[in-house]
């Protein structure tokens, strides 16, 4: 291999590597949470969602970035609250109708997560 190969595939090598992205799953509320204390992110994203599973159909999102890292928690309706995060639903029997407030969002995330910029996002289109 001569030296001009040498060294392209090394410059290939480091911008794959630095592009490398992985997406977290988180399960719980309390995970997410400790994560957004330790590694103390700028902005927190949030939108709210349909879930057609569940009843009322409704669920919310939460991302948050990290370098290069992308963190999501996904929580679902359960009747009257969300479940993981115990966040009011607004009109929870009707199917339609049902939605989670953007002050009720922001005042359990700002609660529950100090000093994070929160940033809503449009919500999913059907």
């Amino acid at each position: 291999m001569n030296t001009y190969l040498k060294i392209s595939y090394k410059i290939v090598a480091c911008v794959l590597e630095a592009t490398t992205i992985t997406v977290y799953r988180i399960k719980t509320w309390e995970h997410f949470k400790a994560l957004v204390t330790s590694l103390k992110p700028s902005t927190v994203y949030y939108l709210t969602q349909p879930h057609p599973l569940r009843k009322p159909p409704l669920g919310l999102r939460l991302t948050f970035y990290n370098r290069g890292d992308i963190y999501v928690f996904i929580d679902y309706a359960d009747a009257k609250v969300l479940h993981k995060t115990g966040i009011p639903i607004t009109n929870p029997s009707d199917a339609v109708n049902a939605d989670v407030s953007e002050y009720d969002i922001r005042n359990f995330l700002a609660k529950e997560l100090d000093d994070v910029n929160l940033v809503s996002l449009p919500p999913f289109m059907y």
